[in-house]
């Protein structure tokens, strides 16, 4: 190879690391997924608090979406996650949320202005980030599926397409 050639190779690599970030290519390769993980209990670290909250709803599965007002990828995946809310409630699905290191008047006002009328999606503020570290959140959105024995089984970081078919064939083994 020449030097010419190696120079204009080396010039366009920059540009291959920049290419995961731009918006465009985000888009062409589609939004995270839900990852089978072996199952595996609650994480021994986790906080009382979550442990309340999920304490009401033993024997069914539940959803935890770790997130923040300060995260777009969070705040666009939100409408999309208080659909599946409401569309699998009645199957059995709990969806919580864990709002990290954030402002409660902030989480509530950007749930208020994004959620469809009367709906609401139950929020644990997690703002010295003690529950999101003892789960393994560390990038923002991260979802934690558990089963019904509240065992974790999937694992998701990155937004995820609620809606996508895929997401709801997942879910219905989880469920079944």
């Amino acid at each position: 190879m020449t030097r010419r050639g190696f120079l204009r190779r080396a010039a366009a690599l920059p540009l291959v690391w920049l290419l995961p970030l731009s918006p465009a290519f985000a888009a062409a390769a589609g939004s995270a997924v839900l990852k089978p993980v072996a199952p595996r209990s609650v994480p021994a670290g986790a906080d009382r608090r979550l442990a309340q909250l999920l304490a009401p709803h033993k024997g069914r599965p539940v959803l935890i979406n770790f997130w923040a007002t300060w995260c777009e990828p969070c705040r666009e995946e939100m409408p999309a996650l208080a659909r599946l809310a409401t569309r699998w409630q009645a199957r059995g699905l709990t969806v919580l949320t864990v709002a990290v290191a954030d402002n409660d008047k902030r989480v509530a006002d950007f749930l208020w202005e994004t959620l469809p009328e009367k709906q609401t999606l139950p929020v644990l503020h997690d703002r010295e980030q003690t529950i999101s570290r003892a789960w393994g959140a560390r990038v923002l959105p991260t979802t934690v599926v558990l089963d019904r024995r509240h065992r974790v089984v999937l694992r998701g970081q990155g937004a995820i397409d609620w809606d996508a078919p895929a997401i709801e064939q997942q879910l219905k083994k989880i469920i079944n």
